[in-house]
């Protein structure tokens, strides 16, 4: 009977693996912990709760579960610490599993930029190129002489009367029979 009890536990559900690993030390807030089982957990019974250095909860008390997956959303996490998360799961037809794991968060330091100060410069407005302005008015006029000599061309080319083609006139190998 004693031997039965002994195994018992020895069957009971395990962890495979957790998100953020076990005793890990993160730079990059974490948004969600989950742990995956080594076998399919039950709709109940499964409770999953992480909470700072100081003992306040972090997580957002929204517990979802996958298969052999269990997940809690976090709040966006702030004070840098060991964070304590502590879990009970339990798989179909098996007991509860109970436990805990730490992982270690250092928040970046807080930046502080600088504010910025009023100071005296003077605004450099663009001025024109007359070089640039001499070549593009030189270029317009250019065109605009171009056109005129076209459309005198076009006017004489099609002002002139069109050459009316005569047939050729074919000579008929045929006689003419007289009356």
């Amino acid at each position: 009977m004693f031997s039965v009890i002994s195994i018992a536990p020895a069957f009971s559900t395990s962890i495979v693996s957790t998100s953020p690993t076990a005793g890990s030390v993160l730079s990059v807030a974490p948004t969600a912990v989950t742990i995956k089982a080594s076998a399919e957990l039950s709709d109940v019974a499964n409770e999953m709760t992480v909470t700072d250095p100081n003992g306040v909860r972090v997580d957002d008390g929204s517990v979802q579960i996958q298969g052999q997956v269990l997940m809690v959303g976090l709040k966006p996490l702030t004070v840098s610490g060991l964070y304590t998360v502590s879990y009970t799961i339990m798989a179909i037809a098996d007991v509860p599993t109970v436990s805990s794991f730490t992982f270690l968060y250092n928040a970046p330091a807080e930046m502080t930029l600088a504010t910025p100060s009023p100071s005296q410069s003077e605004v450099n407005t663009p001025t024109a190129n007359r070089t640039t302005d001499i070549f593009v008015i030189a270029l317009l006029i250019f065109a605009f002489i171009v056109l005129i000599f076209l459309s005198r061309y076009a006017k004489q080319t099609f002002k002139a009367p069109a050459k009316v083609r005569k047939p050729p006139i074919r000579k008929s190998n045929s006689r003419k029979f007289l009356k």
